[in-house]
């Protein structure tokens, strides 16, 4: 079934972003280092990151993308959706399986 991706606002309703997020975070996260925020994503339960969490990932994309560069439409469709949290001052809900 793969990963469930939700934006989340300040009171905390939660808006589905799409099937194509949770593929795009699946793919980059096979590349996330043992000591990335982004190994924290467990697959089989529920994980939450707020605005500070989403700067830091986007540290990490920028090194998965110097070692894996054909994942750069992956990360900015990512890109987009931190950015989209961010206006919102919210948090990302990800949904495993």
């Amino acid at each position: 079934m793969g990963l469930g991706v939700y934006r989340e606002n300040q009171v905390h309703e939660r808006v589905h972003v799409g099937r194509e997020a949770g593929v795009s975070l699946t793919r980059v996260l096979a590349e996330a280092g043992p000591d990335d925020v982004l190994s924290g994503i467990a697959d089989h339960a529920d994980t939450m990151f707020n605005v500070l969490q989403l700067k830091r990932i986007d540290k990490e994309f920028t090194a998965i993308l110097g070692r894996r560069p054909e994942l750069a439409p992956d990360i900015a469709r990512l890109r987009e959706l931190f950015e989209a949290v961010e206006r919102d001052r919210g948090y990302l809900w990800i949904v495993g399986d």
